[in-house]
C-alpha cells in the first residue's frame, strides 16, 4: 500500500507543476518577443516620429517593456 504522506505530496505538487507548466511558454514568447519588438519601431524612429505616429511608439515600447518583464527569467531554470 502506498504512503499517504507521499501521495499528499505528490497531489499537492500537482498545481504547481501544471501552473508550470502553463507558464513556460507564455515566458518563452515575451522573451523572443523582447528581443524582436525593437527591430519593429526601428524604422519608425528612423522615419521621423510625427503626432499620429506618438500613440503607436508609445504602445511598441509599453509593450516591449511588458515582454521584458514577462520574459525576464526565461532559461534561468
Amino acid at each position: 500500500m502506498p504512503d499517504p504522506t507521499s501521495l499528499k505530496a505528490t497531489l499537492r505538487a500537482l498545481p504547481v507543476t501544471g501552473r508550470t507548466a502553463a507558464v513556460a511558454p507564455v515566458r518563452a514568447a515575451a522573451f523572443y518577443v523582447a528581443i524582436a519588438l525593437p527591430l519593429v519601431y526601428l524604422p519608425l524612429l528612423a522615419g521621423g516620429v510625427t503626432a499620429d505616429r506618438f500613440a503607436i511608439l508609445l504602445g511598441l515600447l509599453l509593450a516591449n517593456a511588458a515582454a521584458l518583464v514577462l520574459g525576464h527569467d526565461y532559461g534561468t531554470n
